[in-house]
């Protein structure tokens, strides 16, 4: 009998990060917001196969900013994820069971904009890393790019099961609204679950997700909703084209785009694009990542060869292009 791979044991890589599969399929008793859970991914990765080890982790703080929607504070997330508890599925004594953890433990962080943040986990927490043996591969840049937190929340959910032999799955709807993280008192009617969370997430998801397509549908028991189906498939060539070119625009008209009330933008072939280095192109990529709007790298590139369109080409395109994305870095 083969040896089940500790998720522990996975390695990420520089475009994803590993999650258990325990922390994807977990019910929060505290609902976080869609920054809260980006960060607590940004986190988890960080930490990466330290992370069942009784030490202090840290991260820059700047890293974190990454992921704020709005003008959300990290400050509160961090909070808020100290007095979150979590309900974990588990085993004890050779039974199934439930386990209440504490999401982060114990921390510190400078008080400068551009210190660090040091950080721990909870023992309980640190024991369900090291036996966790099912995982999710996340990609960052479609993890980040989720504007929804219910959309992030089903990602996760079938990123965890898209290697899996099966390719559908039945929950109760009790159960679904605490994988998603559905506030109790909210979205309380089928009617209002499909149409503010789980239809917007479906599409978000079918938008963002570069390999993978789902779909939901509810199973009625008599006359009323009691179950939902959830059924993925791998995408066509065609459909992670689509993905990938949708991660690469600005997050200005997505959500139009996603409802299809607006035509598709129609970029043209690049044509400058060629002139830039890698040195100049990485150096861009990290302007962009530390921008307002975190821009994507090649959805830069196509504003910069349209600001050109009508001009002639820069002397300098490495120096140009750099200024370019300095600039709408800023707005």
């Amino acid at each position: 009998m083969l040896k089940k791979v500790r998720t522990i044991e996975v390695k990420s890589s520089k475009d994803t990060m590993i999650k258990a599969g325990e922390l994807v399929d977990v019910v929060e008793v505290t609902p976080l917001t869609l920054t809260d859970r980006k960060i607590y991914n940004l986190l988890i990765d960080n930490a990466k196969h330290d992370i069942a080890k009784p030490v202090e982790h840290s991260i820059d703080k700047e890293v974190l900013q990454l992921s704020r929607r709005g003008n959300e504070r990290v400050d509160d997330t961090i909070n808020r994820l100290m007095g979150g508890i979590a309900k974990i599925k588990t085993m004890r004594n050779g039974e199934p069971a439930i386990l209440r953890v504490q999401l982060l433990g114990r921390n510190i962080e400078h008080i400068r904009e551009d210190g660090k943040f040091y950080y721990t986990f909870d023992p309980e927490l640190r024991e369900v890393f090291s036996n966790s043996t099912v995982f999710a591969r996340l990609k960052m840049d479609v993890m980040l790019n989720f504007q929804g937190k219910y959309g992030l929340a089903l990602y996760e959910i079938t990123e965890k099961r898209i290697n899996l032999r099966k390719s559908e799955e039945v929950f109760s709807i009790a159960e679904f609204r605490s994988l998603l993280g559905v506030p109790k008192g909210k979205l309380n009617t089928w009617h209002n679950l499909k149409t503010f969370a789980i239809d917007p997430a479906v599409k978000e998801v079918n938008q963002l997700a570069t390999d993978f397509r789902v779909e939901i549908t509810g199973v009625k028991s008599g006359r009323s909703y009691a179950e939902i189906k959830i059924k993925w498939w791998r995408k066509a060539p065609d459909g992670e084209d689509a993905a990938i070119n949708e991660l690469s625009y600005s997050k200005v008209g997505r959500k139009a785009r996603r409802e299809g009330t607006v035509d598709k933008l129609n970029f043209s072939e690049p044509k400058l694009e060629h002139l830039l280095s890698d040195r100049a192109m990485e150096t861009a990529r990290e302007i962009l990542l530390k921008g307002n709007n975190r821009i994507g790298l090649q959805n830069a590139i196509i504003q910069w060869e349209e600001a050109f369109k009508n001009h002639e080409k820069p002397e300098n395109p490495n120096g140009a292009f750099i200024a370019f994305c300095k600039k709408i870095a800023s707005y």
